[in-house]
């Protein structure tokens, strides 16, 4: 039950955030988009572009959002971009704001000339001396617009070695509620995530301590641990409790260091690998990163340094994705679902880093291709589990049978077996007791027979306790009936015709048919009789049957014989136990036997057994006028192996005769 409500949160979760994370924004409160190819910009350390007197005509022509890294990478120093907009009337009587996505590294953002912001402080009040990354909200003054066209300039500032610019949108002129409500939205979206990371790290370290053998468990839930303290040292919401982003940024690299780590290891644990020869040491760098960090108290060295190392994130998911492949050409269960979850968590980084660097404007899919690869290898783990609970179960059901086996075993030694010892047993205490041992041969004899008996009635008994357990046959074969069973039936104990189908074909336990077929020719009462004639048929169904026709002068051998063979025993004989050895096979095999009597003296046995034959070479049923609209007889569904072999045969047996167009003279 536990299972079922998980898979129930799992699927309704996915769901959740596939169909619902995307917020709908009022039009209405968006006055104006400003993302576009139309910003001038300008690489210089004087602000002259501040002046009324700057000629924006001399300007070059850039996209926002984009990395300004790119277009000059060894210049250092201000970057200023600048666009003009208008402001209607209407647009104008409203409380506006400004609306910037990441920023790389500090920024101060000028309306008509008049500084609204720096790094992420409306009017440069105290403005943070560390913000790149984070989104931007600057009120504008209502008297500051004006109606009409207005200049937006944006100062730039960046030493970071791989970014600078405005790197993602939006970059809007919106309400100033609907700017607030739009980021706390985007970050309850990633909180969302989160909770699912959370969610799937305590239901897998819980059932660790249920199941200490499975270490994926434990490395899987460590892993989720991980990358929900990553994304969740990024959101913007730990700012409310705690606005230190030295702290924070320290936090959120120290988790990432250590990531790939956590990904190498729940992939040696699920594929059951051993470490690579170097694993530790690779773990004990990351760690000496972390020191490394803490000593240089600098958040820009940690994002160059970052940048360069977050390219080692490609080899870590090549070797996945390498070990993956082994172990799917191996056939190992899961190794499908793993490399599916790769790709896609492979094409995510590859994004991220291109969005990272500014060359790709597009939405970041990390969080989402994360998700969805937890959630698949979820299932894969689930997977596994129900195939081992399986496996025990099937081997539950193993012991129980080999328990109900040996109960049969012991109930029928105990009805067939303690009579006979018993009698050996008082013949040899005869025996023993007798002083002309020399007169008492026979005895002798006797107690060498009775255990001779008793050898063969266990093998009888053994076969079929062992018959009896069973449910079904445990293993069918598909072949031709008459070549089977021409191999069958003893030549020298029975005479028999066949008049089968040459196609026919059964589908069944080949061994069981042999056994069936050889125990009824050699069964002991059937030798008591004066002829024992065996004709195998078949019916308008396609089945087969085996009739055999016993024939004895005296009435009453055949009726004694039918009598025994229906009725219920009460009482266990050896004979008994091998018709009972010739029912269970029957009840095995699907078929069907029926006795008969005939004229007093003939009994007549039908063992019948489906059989596959070409629906073409069934004969029609003959009808009188009286019965010609009686359904006829459904045919058996034929194997499909059958079904080909007949097409092919057609093909090469029919004749394609081409009509002769030409005027007869």
């Amino acid at each position: 039950m536990k299972s079922n409500a998980f898979y129930r949160i799992l699927i309704f979760g996915f769901f959740l955030l596939t169909y619902n994370c995307s917020r709908s924004t009022d039009e209405t409160t968006v006055v104006l988009r400003l993302d576009g190819e139309d910003w001038g910009i300008y690489f210089n350390n004087n602000a002259d572009i501040l002046s009324n007197e700057f000629n924006a005509n001399n300007l070059d022509i850039t996209t926002v959002p984009s990395n300004f890294r790119n277009l000059n990478r060894s210049y250092r120093g201000a970057i200023w971009i600048r666009k003009s907009f208008d402001i209607t009337t209407e647009q104008h009587q409203k409380s506006l704001a400004l609306q910037l996505g990441k920023i790389y590294q500090s920024d101060e953002v000028f309306v008509n000339g008049v500084l609204i912001g720096k790094n992420n402080s409306a009017f440069g009040k105290d403005p943070d001396e560390f913000a790149f990354g984070r989104p931007r909200i600057y009120p504008i003054p209502h008297d500051l617009l004006l109606e009409g066209e207005n200049v937006l300039i944006i100062k730039i500032d960046s030493s970071l070695s791989t970014s600078a610019g405005i790197i993602t949108g939006p970059i809007r002129i919106v309400t100033y509620e609907e700017a607030l409500n739009g980021n706390l939205y985007d970050s309850l979206v990633e909180l969302i995530f989160v909770g699912f990371y959370l969610f799937i790290a305590l239901f897998f370290f819980i059932n660790f301590f249920n199941l200490r053998d499975k270490k994926e468990y434990l490395s899987f839930s460590i892993l989720a641990l991980i990358f929900s303290a990553y994304e969740l040292s990024k959101n913007e919401v730990h700012f409310f409790l705690i606005n230190h982003f030295v702290i924070l940024k320290f936090i959120e690299y120290s988790f990432l260091l250590i990531l790939p780590y956590g990904f190498i290891k729940f992939i040696q644990d699920f594929f059951e690998l051993k470490p690579f020869k170097y694993q530790k040491i690779y773990l004990l760098t990351q760690f000496f990163f972390i020191a490394v960090f803490v000593l240089v108290h600098n958040p820009v060295f940690w994002y160059n340094f970052i940048g360069y190392w977050d390219i080692h994130l490609l080899v870590v998911i090549a070797y996945a994705i390498y070990v993956t492949f082994i172990k799917l050409r191996e056939q190992t269960r899961g190794s499908a679902i793993h490399l599916l979850a790769l790709v896609y968590l492979l094409y995510s980084i590859l994004k991220e880093i291109l969005i990272e660097r500014g060359y790709l404007n597009s939405p970041s899919s990390l969080e989402t291709s994360f998700l969805v690869y937890l959630i698949l290898m979820t299932l894969a783990l689930r997977f596994q589990f129900l195939m081992m609970k399986r496996k025990l179960q099937n081997r539950y059901e193993r012991l129980k049978e080999a328990d109900s086996l040996r109960e049969k075993i012991f109930y029928y030694m105990d009805a067939m077996i303690s009579g006979p010892l018993k009698s050996m047993k008082d013949k040899l205490i005869s025996y023993r007791e007798s002083t002309q041992k020399a007169k008492d041969k026979n005895l002798v004899k006797e107690v060498i027979e009775v255990q001779s008996s008793i050898d063969n009635v266990m093998d009888d008994i053994i076969e079929l306790s062992r018959l009896e357990v069973l449910k079904e046959v445990p293993f069918k074969e598909q072949v031709n009936f008459i070549s089977f069973i021409n191999e069958v039936i003893p030549e020298d104990d029975i005479t028999y015709s066949i008049k089968v189908n040459p196609e026919t074909e059964i589908h069944n336990s080949l061994d069981l048919i042999n056994s069936v077929v050889v125990r009824l020719v050699d069964f002991p009462p059937f030798k008591e009789f004066n002829h024992n004639d065996l004709i195998i048929t078949q019916d308008l169904r396609g089945n087969v049957h085996f009739r055999f026709l016993l024939f004895h002068s005296n009435p009453k051998v055949s009726q004694r014989l039918f009598s025994d063979l229906v009725e219920n025993y009460n009482t266990l004989t050896p004979i008994k136990v091998k018709w009972a050895i010739i029912l269970e096979i029957v009840r095995l095999l699907g078929a069907k036997i029926d006795f008969k009597i005939i004229k007093k003296k003939y009994l007549k046995i039908d063992l019948g057994i489906s059989a596959i034959v070409p629906v073409s070479e069934l004969q029609p049923v003959k009808e009188s006028p009286s019965t010609s609209q009686s359904s006829v007889a459904k045919t058996q569904k034929e194997d499909w192996k059958v079904t080909l072999k007949r097409i092919w045969k057609f093909l090469k047996e029919t004749e394609i005769k081409i009509p002769n167009f030409k005027k007869k003279k």
